[in-house]
């Protein structure tokens, strides 16, 4: 369970060009459901997804993850918190051209220090499971917009993580690739993970597998429910 109590963020604090992101957002994120931040562009949808995933720490307030204070942890401790426990789908999904996907999905487990021939066998079993396997040695430019999405998720789960992080994963698709990605999530929610996702489109939020909505607005939690 991941609880934030009273968290704010301000940008250039202090300064003429200050600039209050968040505004005492104080949530509970339960576990092994599948909670959706709600709002337009700019009302710091992907800001609280930094500070929920240790990317960013909030100026004031408290992120705990299972019973477990991390907003003052030293930076390695904090790293290692990443790595461990969050798996992250960027909205660009952030894949590196030139290398194969069997790469791409590996880098984010390098720091881990595992042996190498495991590390790829953990790799190819994640392409099998979203029929990639035959693509492995394929360069990421040479995917199609399907492909790429499902190689960005793959290199989310490398690591095993508890909670998976996606900042509006559907920015970039169409609408069939859209609900092919919230299938995705299903199954993933089935295997037991906590899924947390920004988003401002109805394919993502009035989907059947969402679990909680919380609206934001200028900074601020403006409503929290759960789906009828």
């Amino acid at each position: 369970m991941i609880i934030l109590n009273g968290v704010s963020k301000i940008f250039n604090q202090g300064q003429q060009n200050q600039f209050v992101s968040l505004q005492d957002i104080s949530i509970t994120i339960p576990p092994r459901q599948v909670t959706v931040l709600k709002g337009p562009s700019g009302s710091g949808k992907t800001t609280l997804l930094s500070i929920i995933g240790g990317m960013s720490r909030p100026t004031s307030g408290r992120v705990t993850m299972n019973g477990r204070e991390v907003t003052s942890l030293p930076e390695r401790f904090l790293s290692a918190l990443r790595r461990e426990t969050f798996g992250f789908i960027f909205q660009q999904f952030n894949l590196i051209n030139g290398i194969s996907i069997l790469e791409n999905i590996m880098l984010p487990a390098y720091p881990n220090g595992e042996r190498h021939t495991l590390l790829k066998a953990r790799a190819l079993e994640l392409l099998a499971m979203f029929g990639l396997e035959a693509r492995a040695a394929t360069r990421v430019e040479l995917l199609s917009g399907g492909e790429v999405q499902r190689v960005a998720i793959a290199r989310a789960l490398i690591n095993n993580p508890e909670v998976i992080i996606a900042d509006e994963p559907t920015a970039h698709l169409d609408s069939k690739l859209s609900v092919e990605l919230m299938a995705i999530m299903e199954r993933l929610k089935a295997d037991g993970k906590t899924i947390i996702m920004a988003s401002h489109d109805p394919l993502v939020y009035d989907a059947g597998v969402v679990d909680n909505i919380v609206e934001i607005r200028d900074g601020r939690i403006s409503c929290s429910n759960r789906p009828q």
